[in-house]
């Protein structure tokens, strides 16, 4: 990577992995243990998985199936207590707000001491604040900054914001509204803003619109990027992508270069080296110490982003509420012989989080040991 690393200490997984095992030598020694977080991917609304259709989602080509398991992942994480450390509520293609039991998770996740952290497109924030205090609940319930909630913004004004986010409905203004009311109710957790630099986003005017925003709401960091491609994809064509869209990230980097550091908002750029195709030359996967992820569709799953049925063969099982039966998908997911070109092959491949840690732990030559465990279809 020629770039410096301006990342916060919240945006650096390997360290954040290492802290977590406290010695690298526990990876596939056969001994049970519980990765550093757990994401849950909500069934939106039951009827459909988000309220908008973004060209640059990393779902756009997943089936998207809705489960109604709720009450079982309550259940766990319940049983868990708290052994876990961070709960994270996001979707491979669903919008968490959407999902009527979205609150009694995040309480749950609180009951046992555990951190949250939301991602969400915020359309919601706003009126959800309106008709049920949400944000004021949110803010009760939370425990410090490491709790956090993460808005996707990915436009600076609202004519760009709806082609952007693929619709024709101004709710540009709502998020704005939704990200002040969070503010103003908040005293503990983190609020964050991303944007995903668009072909429609990506002008001087979006960025100080957005920037402008960012210091007078008073969030707490503000990261710009381009965009992956869209998994389910072929590596030519993600090679393609990186070609025409992620050849770009000087232009912009330097468009961004007067607004960057700070305190509140701490405005910085990660560039495309973080997700860069050519880098997947690794075999193992160590992600399932960082993370398991229960899918949208009642599955459990090797990663959050192959969360889908499109990707069956990372399914552990199905959901559970049973601690053995957990146990058991936990022990599944750390496979020493799984071989991630099983994902490469079907058009998979890791978030910013696994890629970091799979190389790393790849470049470090560590070695495979113990027996195959073989994936539920």
């Amino acid at each position: 990577m020629g770039r410096t690393d301006s990342r916060p200490p919240e945006y650096r997984y390997w360290d954040q992995l290492v802290k977590h095992l406290g010695d690298t030598d526990r990876i596939f020694n056969g001994e049970l243990i519980y990765p550093r977080q757990f994401e849950i991917h909500l069934p939106g609304n039951h009827v459909r998985p988000c309220d908008l259709n973004c060209p640059h989602c990393a779902g756009k080509y997943f089936q998207k199936d809705l489960g109604t398991w709720e009450m079982d992942g309550l259940e766990l994480l319940n049983k868990l207590e708290g052994n876990i450390p961070y709960h994270i509520y996001g979707g491979a293609y669903t919008e968490p707000l959407l999902n009527p039991y979205f609150m009694s998770f995040l309480n749950m996740t609180k009951r046992h001491g555990n951190h949250f952290g939301i991602h969400t497109n915020g359309v919601l924030l706003s009126k959800l604040e309106e008709q049920q205090g949400w944000l004021t609940e949110l803010n009760r319930i939370s425990t410090d900054s490491v709790d956090y909630l993460s808005v996707s913004i990915d436009a600076g004004s609202p004519q760009s914001w709806m082609k952007t986010k693929g619709t024709k409905k101004d709710l540009f203004g709502e998020i704005i509204e939704g990200l002040r009311k969070a503010v103003e109710t908040r005293a503990k957790y983190a609020i964050r803003l991303c944007y995903l630099i668009s072909p429609h986003s990506g002008t001087r005017e979006d960025f100080d619109s957005i920037v402008s925003i960012a210091r007078e709401t008073g969030v707490d960091s503000l990261r710009f990027s381009i965009p992956f491609a869209p998994y389910n994809q072929s590596f030519s064509k993600v090679r393609e992508y990186k070609r025409d869209r992620e050849s770009m990230t000087d232009m912009y980097e330097g468009m961004l270069s007067s607004y960057l550091g700070g305190e509140r908002p701490y405005i910085f750029y990660t560039g495309p080296e973080f997700t860069d195709i050519d880098r997947f030359t690794f075999k193992q996967c160590v992600y399932p110490y960082y993370q398991i992820t229960y899918g949208a569709d009642g599955y459990a799953y090797k990663c959050s982003t192959t969360a889908t049925p499109t990707m069956s063969m990372c399914r552990l099982g199905k959901i559970t509420n049973d601690l053995g039966e957990f146990h058991f998908l936990l022990r599944r997911n750390a496979n020493p012989l799984w071989d991630a070109n099983i994902c490469f092959r079907n058009g998979a491949r890791c978030n910013r989080m696994g890629l970091e840690i799979n190389a790393k732990y790849s470049f470090n030559g560590n070695r495979i040991l113990g027996k195959e465990v073989t994936a539920v279809h």
